[in-house]
């Protein structure tokens, strides 16, 4: 991986020993035991309608437990780390083909109201921030559905369904997007809302998250 070429609140031994995701599919980020760069089998039988996932990590300790005390425990310094993280490995290939705008994956105003923050937002402004990228809240989640944990990859799909909504006035015609979140799990969250910005009249949809999960 890149050497680090900007500061991060973490000692170099931390740093080495996270859980870096290295051989990954090209288009989706997901885990893979061989070559780097190549696609699984999912993305090579049905593409995702995202042109690509700029993931960093691996959803594995310690990052697992960052990510955790950052959602469910309000530890928002951690959005700084993890966000650090994300820049020092991945800001060139990032500007390499620069979106036009960052918009962050909605939370329900329910579970937004409880928890307080929505945690893809916070990351989303750091990365906007560093990176002189507008950002843009359009996303609306107009179902409070279960959360996703523990659902296999159909009801994933299915627990989506109609879940969102962009509002009308978004200017996303011809824009190309940078979708924001955590983690990707089975990638049904990101394929379900970059289908919804291409229905918009998006050009291209890329996805950046923290973690991908095996």
């Amino acid at each position: 991986m890149a050497s680090s070429r900007r500061h991060l609140d973490l000692c170099a031994d931390c740093e080495r020993s996270l859980p870096w995701l290295e051989r990954q599919c090209r288009r989706c980020a997901l885990p893979l035991d061989g070559d780097d760069g190549a696609m699984c089998g999912q993305c090579l039988t049905t593409p995702p309608h995202f042109q690509r996932c700029l993931c960093p990590l691996r959803y594995d300790f310690p990052v697992d437990r960052l990510i955790t005390g950052l959602k469910h425990h309000g530890r928002l310094p951690y959005s700084r780390v993890l966000s650090q993280l994300w820049l020092q490995q991945l800001e060139d290939r990032a500007l390499a083909s620069a979106p036009d705008l960052i918009l962050p994956v909605p939370l329900h105003w329910r579970r937004q109201l409880f928890r307080g923050f929505n945690q893809s937002r916070f990351i989303a402004e750091d990365l906007a921030r560093a990176l002189d990228i507008p950002l843009i809240d359009p996303l609306r989640r107009r179902r409070a559905t279960p959360p996703q944990q523990g659902l296999s990859a159909a009801q994933r799909r299915r627990n989506l369904r109609r879940a969102f909504i962009a509002k009308a006035d978004a200017e996303l015609s011809a824009r190309h997007i940078a979708l924001v979140d955590d983690v990707v799990t089975t990638g049904s969250t990101a394929n379900t809302l970059a289908k919804l910005l291409l229905d918009c009249g998006a050009r291209r949809v890329d996805v950046w998250c923290l973690a991908r999960t095996p």
